[in-house]
């Protein structure tokens, strides 16, 4: 669906986000291989892979990064992740005790806390992941959080079920730190997006941490 102008969801196993104003970015790559989801959207919404300008990847859980391999190879695009990520998803350093099931890509750009990437402001949100990110898009007034969060529902935001996090304590701790940034629109990677509000509704959720 259409969130905001420009501002595409990708509804999957895990969303992803898709920005087309200007140029192309995609913001995580499904579960499916095949990025089936994801070819089936940029045919429908009449853009082709070719399109893509960078492919940024928020963390490496498959449900986020299986499709990248396939994505990579369509379009070309530049892949983006955060740097201690980045050596997870070329598989050059095994994830803990995980059999990650993705296929390696390397990762072109690695990012880091603050940087400024495809207009996009990137916030490490360590705590699900290692290198977990959400992304900041100033123009949409936007929070793309990947597992940063997720909604339930009822339409709260809550903290990501701690069976998936590798230390729960920084992962809520990473919470607290998106509440000093402004944004009325959200997408997560599992829940309901949300086009206004959300930056009120995550304060609401820390608060009861």
């Amino acid at each position: 669906m259409e969130l905001l102008k420009g501002v595409h969801v990708i509804e999957s196993m895990a969303n992803s986000a898709l920005l087309t104003e200007d140029r192309l970015i995609l913001v995580d790559t499904t579960d499916d291989a095949q990025a089936t989801d994801v070819l089936a959207y940029l045919k429908k919404t009449g853009f082709k892979p070719t399109d893509i300008a960078s492919i940024l990847i928020s963390h490496v859980h498959p449900d986020h990064v299986a499709g990248l391999a396939a994505l990579k190879d369509a379009s070309d695009a530049e892949v983006a992740a955060h740097q201690i990520e980045a050596e997870f998803i070329s598989k050059r350093k095994p994830y803990f005790d995980w059999d990650l099931a993705h296929a390696p890509v390397e990762v072109d750009v690695p990012l880091e806390d603050g940087d400024r990437y495809q207009e996009l402001t990137v916030i490490h949100t360590p705590g699900h992941t290692p290198g977990s990110i959400a992304l900041l898009d100033e123009a949409h007034d936007l929070l793309i959080a990947g597992d940063s969060m997720r909604v339930l529902d009822d339409g709260l935001i809550a903290p990501m079920d701690d069976t998936y996090n590798i230390d729960p304590a920084q992962h809520r701790d990473s919470l607290r730190k998106l509440t000093g940034f402004s944004f009325e629109a959200l997408i997560v990677g599992h829940g309901a997006a949300m086009a206004s509000g959300a930056s009120n509704r995550l304060k609401d959720a820390v608060a009861k941490l």
